[in-house]
């Protein structure tokens, strides 16, 4: 894979809608997703027990609630939400985008075949 860079901010602002806007492909060891969010949608609260989870703040604001206590991802910040950790994420404002970063891992869901 040939490094190039990837203008996050305006793939948050170019999208429409909510969900995963871009992905890095399988094969790397990590798996990175940046996630958008229209202003006021909200990812309800779940668990990881797998993996730690690096949230990096791209564009707009959202509210992490990492085992009920509420932190602001703002673009810049970093959060790191341990394995086995209660969390949630909602939009504030306008649309919302950041980047969810782990160990590479088997999908969530079966594939179809």
């Amino acid at each position: 894979m040939s490094p190039e860079p990837v203008p996050l901010a305006a793939l948050v602002m170019d999208a429409t809608g909510s969900g995963v806007v871009w992905t890095l492909p399988r094969g790397n060891g990590v798996n990175v997703n940046l996630v958008r969010l229209e202003g006021g949608e909200a990812i309800g609260e779940h668990v990881n027990d797998v993996v730690d989870v690096v949230l990096l703040g791209v564009a707009g604001t959202a509210t992490v609630s990492v085992d009920r206590l509420e932190v602001a991802l703002e673009p810049g910040t970093l959060l790191v939400v341990p394995a086995g950790a209660r969390r949630a994420i909602a939009a504030r404002g306008g649309a919302t985008g950041y980047l969810s970063v782990h160990r590479e891992r088997d999908a969530l869901m079966p594939r179809k075949s």
